[in-house]
């Protein structure tokens, strides 16, 4: 009986890393609003990197511990939306909208915010409607939100550039802002990295294009990450034209079995 009761009352501490590092990502977009009050505006920017890197390594971690629930899955929305929808909106309006764009500062911002929540409330209502943990699909329908506070703060980072060093004006990065709003919202289908497959002649010029990106970090950290979140953001038409040409794929052979998605006459995925 005791033996059993201590069973009872604890569990593996495998189950808890995942939602640690979500605890963690949380915690860092939280941390972006006090650095974005007091002007510092290169730290809070920093918190918010600090969440994407665990926002993305929280979800693999419960993957390979196989540790998925749905507590992880909620209180993983709740940072995503705290970290990537709510921290950004509020660094561009202290960082520049508050002061030079007025009401259509506040109207982009508070739209940003609120269309982030919709796409992250639509996510975890389709999520439940598919196998938790499962393998990820090839596109997402719409921008994600991490990659969508990246590009949000494509502005305040090219005005941090010791090479650009272009502050953009306050009218640009409003209208800006709502845009990426409406792509958080929209269907379009965006390339997923995590289920992108890459030809073998292609390694080594990625590895290359890894070294030239590590000394781009290195020289001007802000200009190449407003490359990378530019290039991401400029990259949906090519998405549009690869989802169209996989759902223009032959039909799965007649015996039922699996095609090159992993499933049986099932069309790519596209992740909300």
């Amino acid at each position: 009986m005791a033996r059993r009761r201590i069973d009872a009352e604890s569990i593996p501490f495998r189950k808890l890393i995942p939602n640690l590092m979500t605890a963690g990502a949380l915690c860092a977009g939280i941390a972006s609003f006090h650095f974005s009050i007091t002007g510092q505006f290169d730290k809070a920017m920093g918190c918010i990197a600090a969440s994407f890197v665990l926002d993305g390594l929280d979800g693999r971690a419960a993957r390979f511990l196989r540790v998925t629930s749905r507590f992880g899955e909620v209180i993983d929305s709740i940072s995503d939306f705290t970290a990537f929808g709510v921290a950004p909106a509020f660094l561009l309006y202290q960082w520049q909208l508050q002061k030079d764009a007025g009401v259509l500062g506040l109207l982009a911002v508070a739209l940003y915010a609120l269309c982030a929540a919709i796409r992250l409330a639509r996510f975890t209502v389709q999520a439940r409607k598919q196998k938790l943990g499962g393998p990820p699909g090839k596109f997402f329908q719409g921008l994600p939100a991490p990659a969508a506070a990246g590009a949000a703060l494509v502005p305040p980072m090219l005005a941090l550039s010791e090479t650009v060093a272009w502050k953009t004006p306050a009218y640009l990065t409003a209208i800006y802002t709502l845009m990426l709003a409406a792509f958080m919202v929209s269907r379009l289908p965006m390339i997923s990295v995590k289920g992108m497959r890459i030809s073998r002649k292609l390694v080594v010029p990625l590895m290359l294009f890894a070294g030239v990106l590590t000394i781009g970090l290195v020289r001007d950290g802000w200009l190449t990450l407003s490359a990378l979140a530019t290039l991401y953001l400029l990259s949906f038409p090519a998405g549009w034209v690869l989802h169209a040409r996989s759902k223009n794929k032959p039909a799965p052979p007649a015996d039922g079995g699996p095609d090159a998605t992993g499933t049986a006459g099932q069309p790519p995925a596209v992740k909300p």
